[in-house]
């Protein structure tokens, strides 16, 4: 292939030339990098699983640059990162959530009251599309720091709806009427796996399916509810079960996670 340097330093002072060398060698990129990128996209579609080890060899690329055409690809949502290095065909949706109106409302309003604590920030709508049998659920969940739940919950109990401080299960099923709005405030797991959406703090796929284990107010998605979800999760959404299963175990919930991951796909350990 003709090096745009060598170019350069023939064309020397030419001035003439230089635009047209510079429309070459800009040709010459584009072209380049189409065809790196879909060398990668059909590695992807040939062997499933993309790693930067691999993509080094077979393409004979440097590390840095293999990461780089990775990148590219999963911001332009052809590829997804599902471990550690590990990328895989986006055949599979992206899990997203909406915030509503009422939801970025009151993380704004929160933020303005307490600026340096965390807030995650969600509605029972977010499980509706995991779920075999939709339960009615117009929860809004505040989770923040656990230093911070007895402030939260006292700056929102004059709210005008019911509001809950980390309910057992319980006093969900004794007390809490699902059909009506209300706030549940609890608990963040620090280091959970969280994505910005318009501003607003919303858990991912993976931090959803580790909590319906181990948080009581979710109690009544348990049982084979929550297999059904599992399965429903890895066949429609494209899931990063490493990140998963190493916020399943900072939540003490590993091996049950790994177990209901094996029922859902065939994941080697």
């Amino acid at each position: 292939m003709i090096n745009c340097s060598e170019l350069i330093y023939k064309v020397g002072n030419k001035v003439g030339l230089l635009p047209i060398l510079y429309y070459i060698c800009t040709a010459m990129s584009i072209d380049e990098k189409y065809s790196i990128k879909q060398s990668i996209l059909n590695y992807a579609r040939t062997y499933g699983r993309i790693e930067v080890p691999q993509l080094v060899s077979v393409l004979g690329i440097k590390t840095n640059t293999a990461r780089q055409y990775l990148c590219t690809l999963t911001k332009e949502n052809k590829i997804a990162r599902t471990g550690n290095g590990e990328y895989m065909l986006t055949d599979k949706q992206v899990f997203s959530f909406a915030p509503t109106e009422t939801l970025r409302k009151l993380y704004v309003g929160l933020k303005e009251k307490l600026p340096f604590t965390d807030f995650c920030i969600y509605d029972g709508s977010i499980f509706t599309t995991l779920q075999h049998h939709v339960s009615v659920n117009h929860a809004i969940y505040v989770e923040t720091n656990r230093d911070a739940v007895d402030s939260v919950f006292s700056l929102l109990k004059d709210s005008d709806m019911p509001v809950y401080k980390q309910p057992t299960a319980k006093f969900m099923y004794d007390y809490v009427n699902m059909h009506e709005p209300c706030i549940i405030v609890k608990t963040f797991v620090t280091e959970s796996p969280v994505k910005k959406v318009d501003g607003l703090v919303t858990p991912t796929i993976e931090k959803l399916l580790v909590d319906i284990q181990k948080d009581e107010d979710f109690d009544y998605m348990q049982g084979t509810e929550i297999t059904y979800m599992y399965q429903t999760a890895f066949d429609l959404y494209t899931v990063n079960t490493p990140k998963m299963l190493r916020y399943a175990k900072r939540r003490g919930a590993y091996d049950s996670t790994y177990s209901l991951i094996e029922q859902s796909q065939k994941y080697d350990k």
